[in-house]
This record gives structure tokens, sequence and C-alpha cells, in this order.
């Protein structure tokens, strides 16, 4: 890609210099040209005929200076970082916090509290070994915790570092062990740059890609979404989808529904800020949550906003079945579902744990896993 913007611009350059000459050529007395093509070309114009080769000679430069300063843009690079929400449901520690802030809850859905939602079996291991292998141009990882570490994370790799919750929450908000609220303050990380991704650590990378995957010319972002002919509300982030929607309607001319493909998704931070300033006790009130409840705020809050305002690009999140080279929504556990894995070969993946998986999908999982990323990544001690 680099190598291609370079020949075009050095096209351009080249094209630019011999409008110079012609524009040249055509101001100068055709005595002074001693027989050149533009020389004898231009005794046999009348001086209006000259004005307007000349006006199109200005115009034809301005329009290669244009071209020349739109692939420039297109040259210009920025970081862009990638930002995990992580938890260890097995520490002991993490685990008592849980019980006593559950304790203290009413009406909170079983899918709020249930052990799938904290588990850990490594995804985060391999999901870094996806993105070392297949984006290498990340600029730097932060991972969000709550008072843990991975205990596999050589943390002395500088293009990864540990933000814990009291970093970027209220004090008095904590302790917090719902996604929707941490996500609410991603913006807020020290040092996290403009352009930014954001994933759960079930989520994988399956080949090499570029930034332009993500990002658009302009830099605004690209998000992959699954249109829907209304919004649903039959479990707690449907309902929370359906929120997102109804509140952009009041504000917005919203005319079409969509899910978040559940993958990796591109965001701008000024934009996300943009959309918390304009629902702020909305987003309030999902920070204040210690688990998920149908109130809280759904990120594709902000994608929304972003398509309103033409600061974003949207595109179907086919099934792999349908466009393999394309980012794809989570694969159940099942057979059927690893064998369209292997054989599409998408782009992005999810391999999404759920209430209920038995230890034997676990195993699997942990499995596929290694065979696809099998080798060490420098995140690794």
């Amino acid at each position: 890609m680099e190598s291609l913007i370079q020949e075009e611009i050095s096209d351009v350059n080249k094209n630019f210099s011999f409008f110079f000459f012609l524009l040249t050529e055509a101001l100068l007395p055709a005595s002074l040209h001693q027989g050149s093509f533009m020389g004898k070309a231009i005794k046999n114009f009348q001086m209006n005929q000259r004005k307007i080769i000349l006006f199109i000679l200005v115009a034809l430069c301005v329009m290669a200076g244009s071209a020349g300063l739109y692939f420039y843009h297109k040259k210009i690079d920025y970081p862009v970082d990638l930002v995990y929400l992580w938890v260890d449901g097995d520490d002991i520690a993490w685990l008592k916090k849980k019980i006593t802030a559950q304790a203290k809850e009413t009406n909170l859905a079983e899918n709020a509290i249930d052990e799938a939602r904290f588990r850990e079996f490594d995804e985060l291991k391999y999901a870094l070994r996806s993105v070392e292998q297949n984006l290498p141009w990340i600029n730097h990882i932060y991972i969000i915790t709550d008072n843990q570490v991975p205990d596999w994370l050589n943390t002395d790799n500088p293009k990864v570092s540990i933000i814990d919750h009291t970093e970027i929450f209220p004090e008095d908000a904590l302790p917090v062990f719902n996604s929707n609220a941490i996500e609410a303050q991603v913006p807020y990380i020290p040092g996290l740059s403009e352009h930014f991704l954001l994933s759960n650590d079930d989520c994988y990378v399956r080949v090499p890609l570029d930034k332009d995957f993500f990002f658009n010319d302009k830099g605004d972002p690209r998000v992959y979404v699954k249109y829907k002919k209304r919004t649903y509300d039959t479990n707690l982030w449907l309902a929370q989808i359906k929120k997102a929607h109804e509140l952009i309607t009041e504000k917005y001319p919203l005319n079409f529904v969509v899910t978040p493909s559940h993958n990796i998704d591109a965001y701008r931070k000024s934009y996300y800020l943009d959309t918390i300033k304009e629902f702020p006790e909305e987003f309030k009130q999902t920070t204040y949550s210690k688990f998920r409840r149908e109130s809280n705020i759904n990120r594709i809050i902000v994608s929304l906003r972003d398509r309103m305002l033409n600061r974003n690009e949207m595109y179907e999140n086919h099934s792999a079945p349908t466009l393999p080279t394309s980012c794809n929504t989570a694969f159940a556990l099942i057979s059927n579902d690893f064998d369209t894995l292997f054989e599409t070969r998408p782009c992005l993946f999810c391999l999404n744990d759920y209430e209920g998986k038995s230890d034997i999908s676990l195993s699997i999982t942990q499995t596929i896993l290694e065979g696809l990323f099998p080798e060490k990544s420098s995140f690794e001690k």
C-alpha cells in the first residue's frame, strides 16, 4: 500500500512539472521559443485564444495539485491503540468482592451474574497472539482489569499496559462487574490514542489486516454490523441495544436498526466523548450499575450517533459462507461452526463463552485456539 501511494504521488509530481512547463511556454513571447512546438502553436492563436489556453493550463495545474494533496492525505499515518476488557473469575479476592456486591443488589438478570460472564481460560493470551501475528501495526495495548494481572503476561513489554478500574472510574462507582460500565470509561484511559480498537478477550484476528479495514481515508471508523427489521428485547444484551436506538431516534432521523458484530470495533476517542456528553445521565447511570441491567447503554450508541453525523461507515457483517473475507459474528461452540471457521478464514471471529457451556466445550475451544495460534507472542513471559 505504501509503495503504491508513493508511485501515485510521483506521477502527480511529474504531471505537475509538465503543466508548469506548458504554462511557461505559453507565457513567454513566441520569438523566444526558437522553433519549439509551443512557439509555433502560439503564433497561430489570437490573444483571446491564448487566454483560453492559459485558463485551461492553470486549471489543470490546480487539479494536479489537489490530487497531490489527496494522495498526501492518504499517506498521513496515525497510531491506533487496542483496548481489552479482562477478568479472572476464579480469583478468590475478586470473587469475595463480587459476592458482597451481588448481595446488595435486587432484580438482577441471570446472565448478568452467570459464571460464564467472568470465566477465564486463556482467551486473552490467544487473542494477543492473533494480534501480534496479524495486526503488527498496533501502537499500544491496554488491558482493563480489577486489580488483576494475567499470570502469563509479560508486563515488561513496552507495548502493553494494565489499566486498573481505579484509574478510570469514579471512586464511589467501584467495585464494578459490568462490561457496559467499563466500556463507558474507555475514553478516559490515560494516554489512549485518538484512534483505537475495542475488544473483548474472546475476539481474534484470523488473517493479516491493514488499518484501512478499521478506518477509512479520513481516519473515521469502519463499523461492521447486522441490519435488522426491528429492535428486540428478548434478552439483556438486545434490550440495551434497543435502548441505544431509542435514544438516538429521539435526536436524529435514524431509520434503520442494527446489532453489533460482537467483535473488534473501531472508534475515535473524541467522537466517543462527544456521545457521552450528549447523553450524560444515561452514561452516568450505566457507570454506576455494578452489574448489567436493561437500562444500561450499549456502546453501539457511539457508532449510531457517528453514522447520523456522517463520521463513520457501516458495512453489513456477512456470515462466513456468504463472504469469507468479511468480519464475522460470534461462532457458537458447536462442531459445524468450527468447520466453518477453518473453511472460510474470516477476518475476525469470536468464540463466545455462554451460560451452561461444558468443560468439554472449553477444552475444545482451547485446542482450536492453540492450533490456530501456536506461536508464543512477545506479550507472554
